[in-house]
């Protein structure tokens, strides 16, 4: 059996080296081994404790966020149990990721996978390598795994997912710079700097990240929404060296099934990106593990139930955490009035390290029923407030 895996990203190589592990034969292929990512790249720590990763590619560890409201308001939340986010390049992070692909026993081929025929038993594959050829190989199943814009999902699915459009600037600063992010991820949840998503900065080794999501149909004024954040937040950057800017698509809706037939849909090509975080590096490699345990499990005897089973694993395990940052999307996102509320309930402890903890352990933590009517009754103190600010201040939130 040959299974091909189209795209060197966490969720191939990931599925590429459990493949190749369970003695299955793999080919991996990867466009641009080695290239810089359009990401943030910042890691949920309970992704390092279930696919370690040598010290030297983390780039930084932030115990703590801090949120911004659209009036400014900063809200500072230090994570929960030892919990945190790590931050790293993508291209290191990616590439050694498929270096353990590799080493299990994939082969990687530098080429980029177009399209396919299915024979029935057999799929064909047809693939452009590095120089521009294009040539065809044999496949009993093929793993999707080349991203938001997906060739293998539009030709499988018949359409591709709504998605948000992320960009961001790279800037070389000094330490003082750093400094004064106290190590800390800040989030700006301001319709100014973005109207449907957020803005975000993210400090590493020696470089900040700043940059904005935001809806597809707003991506003429993406540019401008970036100028603004980097404007509010010019004391970071300040003086830096701008380095790079990239861009990318961030799913935002999920295929019911995640594939059909031979083919199985993992990562951003699934659409399998945390809701209101945007946060999808945890579930691509998850998910690529599922699918490629799947395709071990069942591709002999029951063939016809790969992706069934797959889709269920995957829905089963991240169901509850989807949900539950689905329901912040809806009512978080949903005005400059609510956004101000969320950041302002993020000040009670218990509340702010409930949404942390649900990012970097991917648990929901719920609330006791003590604790319910406190949190009412201050969120309703909030809501006072924040309504009476906003009727008084004609640039809220601009």
């Amino acid at each position: 059996m040959q299974v091909v895996v189209a795209g060197g990203g966490p969720a191939g190589a990931i599925a590429a080296r459990t493949l190749a592990k369970s003695g299955i034969r793999t080919i991996l292929f990867e466009a641009a081994p080695g290239a810089d990512k359009p990401c943030g790249g910042a890691l949920p720590s309970m992704l390092l404790d279930a696919y370690p990763v040598p010290e030297l590619i983390i780039k930084n560890r932030s115990y703590g966020v801090t949120f911004q409201g659209p009036s400014g308001i900063q809200v500072p939340i230090d994570f929960p149990d030892g919990l945190y986010i790590a931050l790293v390049q993508r291209c290191d992070f990616d590439s050694h990721l498929r270096f353990t692909a590799e080493d299990a026993g994939a082969t990687l081929v530098r080429g980029r996978v177009l399209s396919f025929e299915d024979k029935g038993n057999q799929l064909m594959v047809h693939y452009k390598d590095s120089d521009g050829t294009k040539r065809t190989t044999e496949a009993d199943f093929i793993i999707a795994a080349d991203g938001a814009v997906s060739r293998m999902a539009k030709q499988v699915m018949g359409r591709q997912l709504n998605s948000v459009i992320a960009i961001q600037d790279e800037f070389k600063v000094s330490q003082d710079k750093i400094d004064a992010l106290e190590n800390r991820c800040l989030f700006n949840y301001s319709p100014a700097v973005s109207p449907d998503f957020y803005g975000w900065i993210f400090p590493k080794d020696g470089t900040v990240s700043i940059g904005i999501g935001t809806d597809l149909n707003q991506r003429e004024k993406a540019n401008g929404f970036l100028e603004r954040m980097k404007e509010i937040h010019k004391e970071f950057i300040d003086g830096g060296t701008h380095t790079k800017r990239n861009g990318a698509m961030i799913p935002m809706e999920q295929y019911k099934l995640h594939g059909y037939k031979r083919v199985l849909l993992t990562g951003d090509s699934a659409g399998l990106v945390l809701p209101a975080a945007g946060e999808g590096i945890y579930f691509a490699m998850r998910s690529g593990e599922i699918a490629a345990n799947a395709i071990s499990e069942f591709s002999k005897e029951r063939p016809d139930l790969v992706v069934q089973k797959y889709t269920d694993r995957v829905n089963s395990e991240f169901g509850p955490i989807f949900k539950y940052w689905m329901r912040v999307q809806n009512v978080a996102y949903k005005s400059t009035f609510n956004r101000e509320t969320f950041v302002r309930l993020a000040s009670d402890k218990f509340m702010g390290q409930k949404i942390l903890k649900a990012f970097a352990s991917k648990s929901y933590v719920p609330t006791p029923i003590a604790k319910r009517m406190q949190i009412l009754m201050y969120l309703l103190s909030i809501r006072a407030n924040v309504y009476f600010h906003s009727s008084r201040e004609p640039d809220f939130g601009k």
